[in-house]
């Protein structure tokens, strides 16, 4: 079920709508102030957000602007109520960055079609996103998994090589069953504490049993992100015989000095832009997009544009 917040100071009009999409399939989080609705944006992570621009407290803007600045809000669809059909308050809207705005009385009905083509575009842009992803681990020499709700959500070919299971066997359970059982304390210890936040990242040697019963020595690594609003950890796992090689890479990337155009630069190839659309985007020539590139290809000692991007999401230069 899908969660829309409501911010709206009106009493009426907020109970009418809840009750409107509360037939239509929605789960309501309603809040009457701009300040708690900025805590329950935080604390629910809605699938898209109705916010009037006029609410007590911090304004309808200043909600918008203060999701803006956090990462697991700022890609919530935000659509404002407002009070008025004034041109110049509309323009001011849409160039703050809203995906939508509608106009006090609106139709129910009216409000249904803006919110379900809202979040249609959302899901679009999250599969494509999705595609990107899957595309560029795949093609990583290193296992990389996606572990959230105490279950992997994602792991690439490689992964499964060193433990000799399918992706269809892994996907959907715990790391427990992969590790040796005198290393399940450590290991699962390790996870917690930066899934809670305690580290942001971390590195644990252990024994894994492959599926033929093999015992494989492996190093595990990861960081904490949000993806989609969850808590999640993104990591590698190598096999401990590449520590070596392991140590010299972790030793370059941590010396390495990117300046913020190459940062943009490299959010762009994560996009899968081509040179030819970077050099449109940031008004430079192909040849300066392709200087950049090679600058970040010789910083972070990777060979091609896929081990770039996997560079930047395994240490939190671009996110999914």
């Amino acid at each position: 079920m899908k969660k829309v917040l409501i911010i709206e100071h009106e009493n009426q009009l907020l109970e009418n709508t809840t009750a409107f999409l509360n037939r239509n399939g929605f789960d309501v989080i309603q809040a009457k102030e701009g300040s708690v609705g900025v805590q329950k944006a935080l604390e629910h992570l809605p699938d898209i957000i109705l916010c009037d621009s006029d609410t007590p407290g911090l304004s309808g803007y200043e909600v918008f602007n203060t999701l803006q600045q956090i990462n697991t809000t700022a890609i919530i669809p935000f659509i404002f109520i407002k009070g008025s059909q004034n041109y110049e308050e509309i323009k001011a809207v849409m160039r703050l960055g809203a995906d939508d705005y509608i106009i006090k009385p609106y139709d129910l009905n009216d409000l249904y079609e803006l919110i379900t083509t809202r979040l249609d575009k959302q899901e679009r842009i999250i599969n494509i996103a999705d595609e990107k992803f899957n595309t560029l681990m795949e093609f990583s020499t290193n296992g990389i998994f996606i572990y959230q709700d105490g279950r992997f959500s994602y792991v690439n070919k490689k992964f499964c090589e060193i433990v000799a299971y399918s992706q269809n066997e892994l996907l959907g359970t715990s790391l427990v069953n992969i590790v040796y059982k005198d290393d399940i304390h450590i290991v699962i210890e390790k996870m917690e504490r930066c899934l809670k936040g305690i580290h942001k990242e971390l590195e644990v040697k252990f024994r894994a049993i492959s599926r033929d019963q093999r015992m494989v020595n492996v190093i595990l690594s990861g960081s904490n992100v949000n993806i989609r609003g969850k808590k999640s950890i993104i990591g590698t796992m190598r096999l401990l015989d590449d520590q070596l090689e392991l140590n010299r890479v972790i030793t370059q990337e941590i010396n390495i000095n990117i300046t913020k155009r190459e940062k943009e630069i490299l959010h762009c190839i994560c996009d899968g832009y081509s040179n030819s659309e970077i050099s449109h985007r940031f008004n430079i020539s192909e040849r300066t997009v392709e200087g950049h590139r090679a600058n970040l290809i010789r910083k972070t000692g990777c060979k091609n544009s896929v081990c770039l991007a996997v560079f930047a999401i395994k240490h939190g230069l671009y996110y999914i």
